[in-house]
């Protein structure tokens, strides 16, 4: 007979919570359009420097962080104080989460946003208000300040947003932190996909001590896979979230590339600028054949599919490469979402889709 032993579950409501497990596929074998990753090789000198750099200190010692935090400090031209690296922008925003919210307490996200808040909100056991996009993803900017209120306890917005894409107009956006402001919630804006959108926050902590930046070199820097990200905040929450830091924020390769592309910032533009021929080639050859998309604010693009939206999407995958849905928002059902890359890679998609279009 078999002694069955029951756990006690304090947090009950954690075996509600579904997170689908990765697909099972060797991801390297594809061209990568879905997850929004550098998939343009990187320069042969950064690659270089690294492997010059890896030796058996790297590998068996505790990082030494303290390089990166003089370096953003730097790049960003604020104090070290205000700064808190973490693994990834997920891991600074599951800080915030942590430090200023309690069970069953008020927030307020996007719908659709990054899937990571709506993990953390149900983790946490927070009632979610939810702001949702009009049928032009336009923010429903009165219902958002509408539910703006003293008992609310966390404000996470992304700018830009993803999958949507789109970015929140500065004068929608600073009435928004001006509200939140005045009841003294905190505002965590999450910057992921500055580089390709340029207008930062970080300016505005000083005047509004209740607003949060988060970023992450995922992006821009094309860094996903060495989990690096961090953020700014004014350096009293600063001081607070810090504690929440594991005993090490980031490790020593990680800190080895971040601090090579902040002291060589080319390499970063250069991607950029790379990304930018290739969205302006796609949008030049989608208008020959008539083809519509919506444009975003950061790495990545929706094509309009309409019925052949799941043909094509079979066709990409027998040519090895992943896109994923569109923007996630009703009536956009139609569109696939494809990360940006160079012009070559673009033209690519525009091969396919000529075929499948006839």
């Amino acid at each position: 007979m078999v002694n069955r032993v029951k756990i006690k579950m304090k947090k009950h409501w954690i075996k509600n919570i579904i997170r689908i497990s990765p697909n099972d596929i060797d991801r390297s074998k594809f061209l990568r359009l879905d997850k929004n990753e550098r998939v343009i090789n990187f320069e042969k000198k950064f690659l270089r420097h690294i492997k010059k750099s890896i030796n058996t200190y790297e590998i068996a010692s505790y990082p030494d962080i303290n390089k990166i935090y003089k370096l953003l400090s730097k790049e960003l031209k604020i104090p070290k104080n205000m700064i808190c690296l973490t693994a990834g922008s997920d891991i600074a925003l599951k800080m915030c989460f942590e430090y200023f919210t309690g069970i069953g307490d008020k927030i307020i996200t996007l719908e659709p946003t990054f899937g990571m808040v709506d993990v953390y909100a149900k983790i946490y056991n927070l009632k979610n208000i939810k702001i949702y996009y009009d049928e032009n993803l336009n923010l429903k900017l009165n219902e958002f300040l509408s539910k703006i209120k003293k008992d609310i306890s966390l404000i996470v917005i992304a700018n830009p947003n993803s999958p949507t894409g789109t970015i929140i107009k500065h004068e929608d956006l600073k009435k928004i932190i001006v509200k939140s402001h005045h009841y003294k919630i905190p505002l965590v804006i999450d910057e992921a996909y500055f580089g390709f959108y340029n207008f930062s926050y970080i300016k505005f902590i000083k005047k509004y001590k209740n607003v949060i930046i988060t970023r992450t070199f995922s992006k821009a820097f094309g860094l996903a896979g060495l989990r690096v990200g961090f953020l700014v905040s004014d350096p009293a929450i600063s001081r607070n979230l810090y504690k929440y830091r594991p005993m090490y924020e980031i490790n020593h390769i990680a800190c080895l590339a971040i601090g090579f592309l902040l002291e060589n910032k080319e390499i970063v533009k250069n991607h950029i600028r790379n990304l930018l021929i290739g969205k302006n080639f796609l949008i030049g050859e989608l208008k020959k054949i008539k083809v519509k998309y919506i444009d975003t604010y950061a790495n990545f693009f929706h094509i309009y599919l309409g019925s052949k939206k799941k043909y094509f999407e079979e066709i990409l995958k027998k040519n090895k490469i992943l896109v994923r849905k569109g923007p996630g928002v009703e009536g956009y059902e139609n569109y696939i979402r494809i990360s940006l890359g160079s012009k070559d890679q673009m033209r690519k998609i525009i091969l396919l889709l000529k075929k499948v279009l006839g």
